[in-house]
């Protein structure tokens, strides 16, 4: 074997490499999520976990889409009732099974959805902008976009509404809360 031709091989498995750690870096991972049947999805590097609803207490005097705090080994966590702080009015009347556990600016927060569906792993490219519609339901501030999922005959068979957790708990009066609750655990 001469030198051109080993210099070709390194050239074409480095190729292979590049093709394969492009490949990996176009790719995020979501978790998707019902609320009022619609579903949306998060960046999975934005969770800490997911768990059942516990008992939440209520907060006197917090903003109306502050659910309560619960405790969570030893933590206080703040809840946020996404219905409220979208200002939803519910279709359908079920009772949410999850929250999910964050943490934002060192402020750890619970948001609660009807339910957790599944975790995808969705190519970059089927994020796209949000149409107006959807900007008009859910403020645009808090969407990243939609992730357009392909059916087998190519025509689009789901869309997942992509939220930004951390724009949706960067509220000024959702951070204070936090920092008091934190301050007194």
């Amino acid at each position: 074997m001469n030198d051109e031709n080993i210099q070709n091989i390194i050239h074409s498995v480095s190729t292979n490499n590049n093709k394969n750690n492009k490949e990996i870096i176009e790719q995020i991972q979501i978790v998707v999520f019902e609320l009022d049947n619609e579903e949306y999805a998060l960046k999975i590097n934005d969770l800490r976990e997911i768990i059942n609803i516990p008992n939440i207490t209520p907060i006197p005097n917090s903003p109306e889409f502050i659910r309560g705090i619960f405790n969570l080994r030893g933590k206080i966590i703040v809840t946020v009732d996404l219905e409220k702080r979208f200002n939803f009015s519910r279709n359908n009347k079920l009772s949410p099974k999850h929250i999910i556990i964050t943490e934002v600016e060192n402020n750890d927060f619970g948001v609660v959805v009807d339910r957790v569906k599944e975790v995808l792993h969705v190519p970059v490219t089927n994020i796209k902008t949000a149409p107006e519609l959807i900007s008009n339901k859910i403020h645009a501030e808090y969407i990243d976009g939609v992730v357009v999922l392909e059916g087998k005959d190519g025509t689009s068979s789901r869309i997942i509404i992509m939220l930004n957790l951390m724009k949706l708990l960067s509220d000024k009066d959702l951070l204070t809360l936090g920092s008091v609750i934190k301050a007194n655990n």
